[in-house]
Protein backbone atom coordinates (compact mmCIF):
# COMPACT_ATOMS: atom_id res chain seq x y z
CA UNK A 1 0.00 0.00 0.00
CA UNK A 2 2.85 2.44 0.87
CA UNK A 3 4.71 1.50 -1.89
CA UNK A 4 1.63 2.10 -4.63
CA UNK A 5 1.32 5.63 -2.29
CA UNK A 6 4.47 7.14 -3.46
CA UNK A 7 4.78 5.06 -7.00
CA UNK A 8 4.38 8.14 -9.18
CA UNK A 9 6.27 10.42 -7.29
CA UNK A 10 9.15 7.51 -7.12
CA UNK A 11 8.56 7.68 -11.43
CA UNK A 12 8.48 11.67 -11.55
CA UNK A 13 12.24 11.60 -9.27
CA UNK A 14 13.17 9.13 -11.72
CA UNK A 15 12.34 10.79 -14.88
CA UNK A 16 13.73 13.76 -13.62
CA UNK A 17 16.83 12.45 -13.33
CA UNK A 18 16.79 10.64 -16.65
CA UNK A 19 16.30 13.97 -18.30
CA UNK A 20 19.07 15.84 -16.85
CA UNK A 21 21.46 13.39 -17.41
CA UNK A 22 20.22 13.41 -21.38
CA UNK A 23 21.38 16.96 -21.33
CA UNK A 24 24.47 16.67 -19.59
CA UNK A 25 25.57 14.06 -21.32
CA UNK A 26 24.91 16.76 -24.49
CA UNK A 27 28.15 17.99 -23.61
CA UNK A 28 31.17 17.30 -25.51
CA UNK A 29 34.15 15.05 -24.15
CA UNK A 30 36.99 17.65 -22.95
CA UNK A 31 39.40 18.26 -25.32
CA UNK A 32 42.27 19.10 -22.53
CA UNK A 33 43.37 22.81 -24.01
CA UNK A 34 42.33 25.99 -22.32
CA UNK A 35 41.78 29.21 -23.78
CA UNK A 36 39.54 31.89 -21.80
CA UNK A 37 36.90 34.12 -22.86
CA UNK A 38 35.51 37.10 -20.87
CA UNK A 39 32.22 38.14 -20.99
CA UNK A 40 29.89 40.57 -19.11
CA UNK A 41 26.40 40.51 -18.47
CA UNK A 42 24.58 43.77 -17.80
CA UNK A 43 22.45 42.45 -14.82
CA UNK A 44 22.61 39.30 -12.30
CA UNK A 45 22.45 36.11 -13.53
CA UNK A 46 18.46 35.12 -13.83
CA UNK A 47 16.03 32.79 -16.38
CA UNK A 48 17.05 35.49 -19.35
CA UNK A 49 20.83 34.49 -19.27
CA UNK A 50 20.84 30.69 -17.34
CA UNK A 51 21.12 29.06 -20.65
CA UNK A 52 24.57 30.39 -21.31
CA UNK A 53 25.56 28.46 -18.57
CA UNK A 54 25.23 25.85 -20.26
CA UNK A 55 26.97 27.27 -23.55
CA UNK A 56 30.07 27.80 -20.72
CA UNK A 57 29.93 23.56 -20.47
CA UNK A 58 29.79 23.28 -23.75
CA UNK A 59 32.71 25.28 -24.22
CA UNK A 60 34.78 24.20 -21.31
CA UNK A 61 34.33 20.62 -22.70
CA UNK A 62 35.69 22.12 -25.69
CA UNK A 63 38.99 23.52 -23.91
CA UNK A 64 37.87 27.07 -22.91
CA UNK A 65 38.25 28.74 -19.67
CA UNK A 66 34.39 31.68 -19.42
CA UNK A 67 35.04 34.14 -17.04
CA UNK A 68 31.78 35.51 -17.00
CA UNK A 69 31.25 39.10 -14.72
CA UNK A 70 27.73 40.50 -14.08
CA UNK A 71 27.01 43.88 -13.11
CA UNK A 72 24.30 46.31 -11.93
CA UNK A 73 24.64 48.66 -14.93
CA UNK A 74 23.74 47.65 -18.45
CA UNK A 75 26.28 50.61 -19.26
CA UNK A 76 28.66 49.29 -17.25
CA UNK A 77 28.97 46.10 -18.67
CA UNK A 78 28.93 47.65 -21.96
CA UNK A 79 31.84 49.70 -21.22
CA UNK A 80 33.40 47.44 -19.55
CA UNK A 81 33.80 45.85 -22.86
CA UNK A 82 35.00 49.26 -24.89
CA UNK A 83 37.83 49.88 -22.12
CA UNK A 84 39.05 46.35 -23.18
CA UNK A 85 37.85 44.39 -19.77
CA UNK A 86 35.94 42.04 -21.65
CA UNK A 87 35.93 40.06 -24.86
CA UNK A 88 32.37 39.29 -25.31
CA UNK A 89 29.30 41.70 -24.15
CA UNK A 90 25.88 41.03 -23.84
CA UNK A 91 24.61 44.08 -24.40
CA UNK A 92 21.05 46.23 -23.73
CA UNK A 93 21.94 49.42 -24.10
CA UNK A 94 22.21 49.68 -28.18
CA UNK A 95 25.85 50.26 -27.86
CA UNK A 96 27.27 49.55 -31.21
CA UNK A 97 24.10 51.87 -32.88
CA UNK A 98 25.72 55.23 -31.15
CA UNK A 99 28.45 55.85 -33.54
CA UNK A 100 28.28 59.17 -32.63
CA UNK A 101 30.56 58.03 -29.49
CA UNK A 102 33.01 56.19 -32.33
CA UNK A 103 32.84 53.36 -29.86
CA UNK A 104 33.82 50.35 -32.89
CA UNK A 105 31.85 47.81 -31.36
CA UNK A 106 29.60 45.45 -33.33
CA UNK A 107 27.08 43.15 -32.89
CA UNK A 108 27.52 39.49 -33.97
CA UNK A 109 25.03 37.21 -32.34
CA UNK A 110 22.05 36.84 -30.43
CA UNK A 111 19.38 34.29 -29.35
CA UNK A 112 16.20 36.87 -28.10
CA UNK A 113 14.21 36.78 -31.02
CA UNK A 114 11.15 38.06 -29.27
CA UNK A 115 11.23 40.74 -26.61
CA UNK A 116 11.96 39.66 -23.26
CA UNK A 117 10.83 43.07 -21.19
CA UNK A 118 7.13 43.72 -20.19
CA UNK A 119 5.92 46.74 -18.83
CA UNK A 120 3.23 46.18 -15.25
CA UNK A 121 0.95 48.84 -13.83
CA UNK A 122 -0.42 48.85 -10.35
CA UNK A 123 -3.53 50.57 -8.85
CA UNK A 124 -5.83 49.18 -11.85
CA UNK A 125 -4.53 51.36 -14.48
CA UNK A 126 -5.14 50.28 -18.07
CA UNK A 127 -4.06 52.95 -20.10
CA UNK A 128 -0.61 55.16 -20.37
CA UNK A 129 -2.66 58.43 -19.83
CA UNK A 130 -3.67 57.19 -16.30
CA UNK A 131 -0.25 57.56 -15.68
CA UNK A 132 0.16 61.41 -15.51
CA UNK A 133 1.53 62.61 -12.65
CA UNK A 134 2.63 59.29 -11.63
CA UNK A 135 6.16 57.17 -11.23
CA UNK A 136 7.26 54.60 -14.11
CA UNK A 137 10.41 52.79 -12.86
CA UNK A 138 12.78 51.40 -15.27
CA UNK A 139 16.47 50.67 -15.24
CA UNK A 140 17.29 54.17 -16.34
CA UNK A 141 19.13 56.25 -19.15
CA UNK A 142 21.59 54.06 -21.46
CA UNK A 143 19.06 50.87 -21.07
CA UNK A 144 16.47 48.78 -23.11
CA UNK A 145 13.95 49.15 -20.29
CA UNK A 146 14.34 53.10 -20.88
CA UNK A 147 14.59 53.26 -24.50
CA UNK A 148 10.92 50.71 -24.39
CA UNK A 149 9.59 53.53 -21.55
CA UNK A 150 10.49 56.13 -23.89
CA UNK A 151 9.29 54.60 -26.67
CA UNK A 152 6.03 53.30 -25.56
CA UNK A 153 4.77 56.86 -24.10
CA UNK A 154 5.56 58.41 -27.42
CA UNK A 155 3.89 56.23 -29.28
CA UNK A 156 0.65 56.41 -26.79
CA UNK A 157 1.17 60.64 -26.82
CA UNK A 158 2.36 60.81 -23.05
CA UNK A 159 4.62 63.25 -21.98
CA UNK A 160 7.41 62.13 -20.26
CA UNK A 161 10.41 63.57 -17.54
CA UNK A 162 13.32 62.42 -15.99
CA UNK A 163 13.34 64.63 -13.03
CA UNK A 164 10.74 65.14 -10.59
CA UNK A 165 6.87 64.14 -10.18
CA UNK A 166 4.74 66.00 -12.73
CA UNK A 167 0.61 66.49 -13.30
CA UNK A 168 1.64 67.01 -17.19
CA UNK A 169 3.78 63.92 -17.23
CA UNK A 170 4.96 60.51 -16.25
CA UNK A 171 8.12 60.37 -14.34
CA UNK A 172 10.45 57.94 -14.91
CA UNK A 173 12.24 56.82 -12.31
CA UNK A 174 16.05 54.97 -11.84
CA UNK A 175 14.85 51.35 -10.46
CA UNK A 176 17.41 48.75 -9.48
CA UNK A 177 16.61 45.07 -9.93
CA UNK A 178 13.58 42.90 -11.10
CA UNK A 179 12.20 42.37 -7.37
CA UNK A 180 13.13 45.38 -5.65
CA UNK A 181 10.93 46.68 -8.76
CA UNK A 182 8.04 44.89 -8.01
CA UNK A 183 8.56 46.02 -4.23
CA UNK A 184 8.07 49.38 -5.65
CA UNK A 185 5.10 48.40 -7.37
CA UNK A 186 3.30 46.92 -4.75
CA UNK A 187 4.49 49.88 -2.10
CA UNK A 188 3.27 52.63 -4.21
CA UNK A 189 6.86 53.77 -4.94
CA UNK A 190 6.17 53.34 -8.57
CA UNK A 191 2.45 52.94 -11.00
CA UNK A 192 4.65 51.03 -13.69
CA UNK A 193 7.59 48.89 -13.98
CA UNK A 194 9.75 47.59 -16.55
CA UNK A 195 10.63 44.11 -15.85
CA UNK A 196 12.27 41.12 -17.55
CA UNK A 197 8.48 38.36 -17.98
CA UNK A 198 9.38 35.70 -15.88
CA UNK A 199 8.22 38.02 -12.94
CA UNK A 200 4.78 37.48 -14.85
CA UNK A 201 3.48 34.66 -12.51
CA UNK A 202 5.07 36.09 -9.42
CA UNK A 203 2.66 39.23 -10.15
CA UNK A 204 0.03 37.26 -11.43
CA UNK A 205 -0.09 35.00 -8.31
CA UNK A 206 -3.90 35.46 -6.72
CA UNK A 207 -2.52 36.52 -3.06
CA UNK A 208 -0.08 38.90 -4.35
CA UNK A 209 -2.50 40.52 -7.62
CA UNK A 210 -4.48 41.89 -4.70
CA UNK A 211 -5.37 45.66 -3.83
CA UNK A 212 -4.11 45.54 -0.55
CA UNK A 213 -0.56 45.34 -2.03
CA UNK A 214 -1.34 47.72 -4.65
CA UNK A 215 -3.18 45.94 -7.76
CA UNK A 216 -5.18 44.74 -9.40
CA UNK A 217 -2.33 45.19 -11.56
CA UNK A 218 -1.86 44.52 -14.94
CA UNK A 219 0.62 44.44 -18.19
CA UNK A 220 0.82 47.75 -20.18
CA UNK A 221 2.91 47.57 -22.72
CA UNK A 222 4.72 44.28 -24.27
CA UNK A 223 8.17 44.95 -25.92
CA UNK A 224 8.19 44.65 -29.92
CA UNK A 225 9.46 41.51 -31.80
CA UNK A 226 10.23 43.37 -34.72
CA UNK A 227 13.64 45.24 -33.27
CA UNK A 228 16.86 44.14 -32.15
CA UNK A 229 16.55 44.24 -29.15
CA UNK A 230 19.91 42.38 -27.34
CA UNK A 231 23.26 41.22 -28.77
CA UNK A 232 26.49 39.89 -28.32
CA UNK A 233 28.86 42.65 -28.90
CA UNK A 234 33.22 42.69 -29.19
CA UNK A 235 35.28 44.74 -29.95
CA UNK A 236 36.54 45.74 -33.30
CA UNK A 237 39.93 45.59 -32.37
CA UNK A 238 39.70 41.94 -30.87
CA UNK A 239 37.86 40.98 -33.70
CA UNK A 240 40.15 41.84 -36.02
CA UNK A 241 42.27 38.92 -34.73
CA UNK A 242 41.41 35.59 -36.56
CA UNK A 243 42.51 33.49 -33.67
CA UNK A 244 39.34 35.98 -31.69
CA UNK A 245 37.06 35.10 -34.74
CA UNK A 246 37.97 31.52 -34.74
CA UNK A 247 37.07 31.87 -31.14
CA UNK A 248 33.43 33.77 -31.35
CA UNK A 249 32.27 31.32 -33.98
CA UNK A 250 32.49 28.49 -31.23
CA UNK A 251 30.96 30.55 -28.35
CA UNK A 252 28.18 31.25 -30.64
CA UNK A 253 28.00 27.67 -31.88
CA UNK A 254 27.06 26.77 -28.30
CA UNK A 255 24.81 29.48 -27.40
CA UNK A 256 22.78 27.85 -29.73
CA UNK A 257 23.36 24.52 -29.23
CA UNK A 258 21.91 25.36 -25.70
CA UNK A 259 19.07 26.90 -27.20
CA UNK A 260 18.29 23.91 -28.83
CA UNK A 261 18.81 21.67 -26.31
CA UNK A 262 16.29 23.09 -23.97
CA UNK A 263 13.57 23.84 -26.60
CA UNK A 264 13.78 19.90 -27.46
CA UNK A 265 13.54 19.28 -23.36
CA UNK A 266 12.17 21.74 -21.05
CA UNK A 267 11.58 19.81 -18.70
CA UNK A 268 15.44 19.31 -18.26
CA UNK A 269 15.68 22.77 -18.16
CA UNK A 270 13.83 23.53 -14.97
CA UNK A 271 16.96 21.21 -12.67
CA UNK A 272 19.47 22.95 -14.60
CA UNK A 273 18.07 26.50 -14.31
CA UNK A 274 17.28 25.75 -10.36
CA UNK A 275 20.41 24.59 -9.56
CA UNK A 276 22.10 28.18 -10.74
CA UNK A 277 18.62 30.18 -9.25
CA UNK A 278 18.43 28.26 -6.31
CA UNK A 279 16.36 31.70 -4.71
CA UNK A 280 14.23 31.83 -7.61
CA UNK A 281 10.56 30.40 -7.33
CA UNK A 282 10.21 27.17 -9.17
CA UNK A 283 7.22 28.46 -10.72
CA UNK A 284 9.34 31.39 -12.13
CA UNK A 285 11.42 29.17 -13.37
CA UNK A 286 8.56 26.31 -14.79
CA UNK A 287 6.80 29.11 -16.48
CA UNK A 288 10.19 30.06 -18.09
CA UNK A 289 11.22 27.24 -19.51
CA UNK A 290 7.94 27.25 -21.76
CA UNK A 291 7.30 30.43 -22.21
CA UNK A 292 10.18 31.63 -23.50
CA UNK A 293 11.04 29.29 -26.49
CA UNK A 294 6.74 29.93 -27.10
CA UNK A 295 7.27 33.64 -27.23
CA UNK A 296 11.01 33.44 -29.28
CA UNK A 297 12.86 34.79 -26.59
CA UNK A 298 14.74 31.33 -26.21
CA UNK A 299 15.16 31.03 -30.16
CA UNK A 300 17.90 28.28 -31.68
CA UNK A 301 18.74 29.51 -35.34
CA UNK A 302 20.10 33.11 -34.06
CA UNK A 303 18.83 36.69 -35.24
CA UNK A 304 20.74 37.85 -38.45
CA UNK A 305 20.28 35.04 -41.15
CA UNK A 306 16.75 35.03 -41.00
CA UNK A 307 14.32 36.11 -43.78
CA UNK A 308 10.74 37.26 -44.54
CA UNK A 309 9.86 40.17 -42.12
CA UNK A 310 12.53 38.86 -39.85
CA UNK A 311 15.44 39.81 -42.02
CA UNK A 312 18.44 41.42 -41.24
CA UNK A 313 17.39 44.53 -43.76
CA UNK A 314 14.32 44.60 -41.89
CA UNK A 315 14.84 44.67 -38.26
CA UNK A 316 18.10 46.90 -38.48
CA UNK A 317 15.43 49.79 -39.96
CA UNK A 318 13.04 48.79 -37.14
CA UNK A 319 15.29 48.96 -34.85
CA UNK A 320 17.30 52.70 -36.03
CA UNK A 321 13.49 53.96 -35.96
CA UNK A 322 12.90 52.59 -32.61
CA UNK A 323 16.43 54.48 -31.58
CA UNK A 324 15.11 57.68 -33.15
CA UNK A 325 11.83 57.46 -31.39
CA UNK A 326 12.99 56.38 -27.88
CA UNK A 327 15.46 59.50 -28.49
CA UNK A 328 18.93 57.52 -28.78
CA UNK A 329 19.75 58.24 -32.20
CA UNK A 330 18.76 61.73 -33.55
CA UNK A 331 19.21 60.91 -37.55
CA UNK A 332 19.24 57.39 -38.89
CA UNK A 333 22.82 55.03 -39.16
CA UNK A 334 23.60 52.75 -41.94
CA UNK A 335 24.91 49.74 -41.17
CA UNK A 336 28.29 50.38 -43.25
CA UNK A 337 28.36 53.51 -40.47
CA UNK A 338 30.93 51.44 -38.79
CA UNK A 339 34.18 49.77 -40.54
CA UNK A 340 35.04 46.99 -41.59
CA UNK A 341 32.25 44.84 -39.87
CA UNK A 342 29.37 46.93 -39.98
CA UNK A 343 27.30 47.76 -36.87
CA UNK A 344 26.04 44.50 -37.13
CA UNK A 345 27.42 41.61 -38.83
CA UNK A 346 25.81 38.26 -39.88
CA UNK A 347 28.45 36.22 -40.78
CA UNK A 348 30.15 35.05 -37.83
CA UNK A 349 26.78 33.87 -37.02
CA UNK A 350 26.65 32.26 -40.29
CA UNK A 351 29.44 30.35 -39.25
CA UNK A 352 28.38 28.87 -35.92
CA UNK A 353 25.04 28.15 -37.38
CA UNK A 354 26.55 26.00 -40.45
CA UNK A 355 29.13 24.55 -37.62
CA UNK A 356 26.03 22.90 -35.77
CA UNK A 357 23.84 22.22 -39.05
CA UNK A 358 20.53 22.01 -39.03
CA UNK A 359 17.52 21.72 -36.51
CA UNK A 360 14.43 20.81 -36.82
CA UNK A 361 11.90 22.48 -33.94
CA UNK A 362 10.29 19.79 -31.94
CA UNK A 363 6.46 19.33 -31.89
CA UNK A 364 6.12 20.71 -28.42
CA UNK A 365 2.46 22.16 -27.58
CA UNK A 366 3.08 25.90 -27.83
CA UNK A 367 3.75 24.57 -31.83
CA UNK A 368 0.36 26.23 -32.89
CA UNK A 369 -0.47 26.81 -36.23
CA UNK A 370 0.58 30.92 -36.28
CA UNK A 371 3.97 29.41 -34.71
CA UNK A 372 4.38 27.17 -37.39
CA UNK A 373 3.75 29.66 -40.15
CA UNK A 374 6.34 31.99 -38.58
CA UNK A 375 9.12 29.10 -38.62
CA UNK A 376 7.87 28.01 -42.24
CA UNK A 377 8.07 32.35 -43.06
CA UNK A 378 11.45 33.13 -41.29
CA UNK A 379 14.02 30.51 -41.22
CA UNK A 380 15.77 29.42 -44.20
CA UNK A 381 15.12 25.82 -45.47
CA UNK A 382 19.13 24.84 -44.77
CA UNK A 383 18.56 25.69 -40.74
CA UNK A 384 15.80 23.33 -40.35
CA UNK A 385 11.96 22.90 -40.18
CA UNK A 386 9.30 21.47 -37.92
CA UNK A 387 9.17 18.01 -36.74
Amino acid sequence: MQLRRFLPLLIAVVLAISILYYVESSLPASSGTTNTIKVVYPDSLDESEVTDQFAFQILQAEGFRIDPTYYDSASLAYQSLVSGQADIAYDETGGSFQIAGNQQTTCVGGYALGGAFLAIVGDGITSPSQLLGKTAEDSGPGTITRYLNDYWFKQAGVAVNANAVSNSSVFLKIGRENYDLVHDLETGVAQEIVVDDFILPDIANPSVNTTSNGGPFHVLFTAPNNILETCYTVRDSWLSNPQNQQILVKFLAAQYEAQRIFISSPAGFVPFAQKFLPLSPAGEVQYTSTNYPANFIYWPYGLYNLQGNQSLSVKFQNTVNFLIQAGVLSSPVQNSSVKPYGIVNKYFELAALKMIGSYNYPNQFWVTPSFAADIHSWVPSWMGTLN
